[in-house]
């Protein structure tokens, strides 16, 4: 028999399906509830603490709101992981402004999507205007995390 080829399920089958349902049980193991709209106030939450770490430039209070898993892609293709982008974090030249911020999800995941005003130097190009972002971040021990960022500031 191929890979491919169907097989009937047998006894054996049903017994380690049922013995891994019983294990995901016995070990506490939750689904995930459906995303759902969240408040502007739910979002900031996580948002916030981002935000400021990022316009400190302080590459330890960034760490502190990043997840172990942390990846960034910008709007020309680059991005970094974690210890990437601490190493290389962008320098804010005015205060930022974030408007049209738009949440989904439940108490252990966050997305959201959101616009910055901002002027930035990111790996040394100038990142100026209003442009679009895209954020998950992640509950872990009471505090967001975040663990993607999409950046579509166009560079130059």
């Amino acid at each position: 028999m191929t890979y491919f080829e169907a097989k009937s399920p047998n006894r054996r089958d049903f017994s380690l399906l049922a013995l891994a349902g019983l294990s995901v049980l016995a070990a506490g193991v939750r689904p995930l509830s459906a995303g759902e709209p969240l408040s502007e106030q739910q979002a900031r939450a996580a948002l916030d603490p981002w935000i400021e770490a990022v316009y400190s430039g302080d590459p330890t209070r960034v760490d502190g709101v990043l997840g172990p898993e942390f990846q960034i892609l910008r709007s020309d293709g680059t991005g970094h992981d974690k210890a990437g982008y601490l190493k290389a974090l962008p320098k804010h030249n005015a205060p930022i402004v974030l408007s049209d911020i738009i949440a989904t999800g439940n108490a252990d995941v966050m997305v959201i999507r959101y616009r910055i005003d901002s002027d930035q130097t990111v790996d040394g190009k100038a990142a100026k205007g209003n442009s679009p972002r895209l954020s998950v971040f992640r509950k872990e021990d009471g505090r967001w995390l975040l663990s993607a960022h999409a950046n579509f500031a166009p560079l130059t």
